[in-house]
């Protein structure tokens, strides 16, 4: 015989995916007619974009575009100019669900490019990605109770992390970008585009997000000597997310990414200066939190007959931070051979995210490929590109886990301390999701064998001399008596003997 526990839920999340695959990029190209010819190539670049990321007939289909940038010396003036091909990809992943409301964070690692010049006309581009997928989506985490009489239990609340809400969303943002006192744009070089979450504030069933966009742009100013601009553009984005469930004081862990983006430039001003339009799309991901409490079955036994507990464990999350921190850290950045004859453009690449914990604290690890734009001695465009390492340990305790570690760089300088080393100071900001997590045993089935003979105490009441420290329900469960019914019969209002004491154990 079984006994009939009741089966009950607390709201959580699982993972549903989280796997790797490569994709690769071989592609041969001709430049078009309005391409100047290749005298010499500065730097090849695979930046992989996602088009679509979605979730049908239980399968995670991703479609995207592997974006690779050329830049190289023309062979008739000796200025940089910057070439892009797109090479489409998709793929798909299978689930063992179809969820309704999920999260979905796909991203992209470079591994490596390599480009070579057939003819000054003709590339020979032949390279790799990482593709990250990982689903996150609605897991209840599930416990026993009982409300009958048929069994003593014991039981223990504790503190969990419910989850309220899950969403995903994308949407566009469009900024003109004003180019007020710079010379005007003759071809785009370079760009970056970065989104930061700036604060998230729940509102009855929807998210109410702030995040700042960063643009960084490298352009021909078309001028005689084949000037570079170099421009920096911050623009402020909001927008309103549906999430069911989640509701003001909530704690929200929310992600946005770039999926896309184009730049058109024009020189429409009515002051003769050029005009640039974005149009990007961005993929706003959250899952959200509030505190909550379940109470589990710690132990339990019949008066009757002898009954077999299973107990198991049941990992628990009891709270959950989402933090950011800032951090200043200079590195140098030396030349093999030539000089700095002059610094035109120093940025941040991309930015790889590490975490690990110990005892107890977060430990975090970043990559930073940076790239140096310069002058030799000579006065020839050169290009230099270094892996820089930053580790940080924030000061946080109570950490068993961390989720979505990430890093950004706010902001870029450099001095030049001598002709062959720069030196960088770089503020990142971190963000993180840190986990308390438990495991606890609880009941999880309790049975009887059906032709097991009743207990028989042999007498309705039994003395017993307690010592102090004892349990009342350790006592109990010994002698097959209810817990209330010793409590109320000894005048006990504490479950833990104070002092020695003489008991009356009923057991009728």
């Amino acid at each position: 015989m079984e006994y009939d526990l009741l089966k009950k839920h607390a709201a959580a999340a699982g993972v549903l995916l989280d796997t790797v695959s490569e994709e690769s990029v071989d592609v041969d190209i001709t430049l078009p007619d309005y391409c100047f010819d290749i005298e010499r190539i500065l730097k090849c670049t695979l930046i992989p974009k996602i088009y679509l990321a979605n979730i049908s007939d239980s399968r995670l289909n991703v479609e995207g575009g592997a974006c690779l940038r050329v830049e190289y010396l023309d062979s008739e003036k000796g200025c940089i100019r910057m070439f892009e091909h797109t090479a489409p990809f998709s793929q798909n992943f299978p689930l063992r669900d179809s969820p309704d409301r999920c999260a979905v964070y796909v991203d992209t690692k470079p591994e490596y490019i390599n480009c070579r010049a057939m003819s000054p006309r003709k590339l020979s581009l032949h390279g790799a990605f990482s593709l990250y997928a990982r689903v996150i989506a609605e897991k209840p985490l599930e416990y026993c109770a009982y409300d009958g009489d048929e069994l003593q239990v014991k039981t223990r609340d504790e503190a969990v992390c419910e989850l309220s809400g899950i969403c995903r969303d994308t949407f566009g943002v469009q900024e003109d970008v004003p180019m007020n006192g710079k010379p005007a744009v003759t071809a785009l070089l370079n760009h970056r585009l970065n989104v930061r979450l700036t604060e998230l504030k729940a509102i009855h069933g929807k998210i109410m997000l702030s995040a700042e966009g960063h643009l960084e742009l490298m352009y021909h100013s078309g001028s005689e000597d084949g000037s570079v601009e170099c421009v920096s553009y911050a623009f402020p984005i909001s927008h309103i997310v549906d999430c069911e469930g989640v509701e003001d004081g909530d704690m929200i862990d929310g992600r946005l990414d770039v999926m896309t983006y184009d730049l058109s430039h024009s020189d429409d001003a009515l002051d003769g200066s050029s005009v640039l339009s974005l149009d990007g799309k961005l993929c706003f991901n959250a899952t959200c939190w509030r505190e909550g409490k379940i109470t589990l079955i710690e132990d339990a036994f019949s008066t009757d007959v002898d009954a077999e507990v299973r107990i198991s464990p049941i990992s628990l999350c009891c709270r959950r931070r989402c933090l950011r921190f800032t951090d200043i850290v200079k590195e140098n950045l030396s030349l093999d051979d030539g000089v700095f004859q002059k610094v035109i453009d120093v940025h941040c690449e991309r930015i790889q995210t590490s975490a690990a914990v110990s005892s107890g604290a977060p430990l975090l690890s970043a990559k930073a490929e940076i790239g140096v734009l310069y002058e030799n001695g000579d006065g020839e465009l050169r290009r230099l590109s270094r892996t820089v390492d930053f580790d940080y340990n924030p000061s946080v305790d109570n950490c068993d886990s961390v989720e979505g570690a990430n890093a950004c760089v706010d902001s870029l300088s450099y001095r030049i301390i001598d002709e062959r080393t720069l030196e960088l100071r770089a503020e990142i900001t971190y963000t993180m999701t840190v986990c308390e997590t438990k495991t606890v045993n609880a009941v999880t089935a309790v049975t009887a064998d059906d032709d097991a003979p009743h207990k028989d105490a042999g007498s309705a009441v039994i003395l017993y001399y307690a010592d102090k420290g004892e349990h009342v329900w350790d006592i109990s469960k010994r002698f097959s008596s209810r817990p209330s019914d010793i409590l109320s019969e000894n005048s006990l209002e504490d479950e833990v003997l104070s002092g020695d004491v003489m008991l009356l154990i009923p057991t009728a």
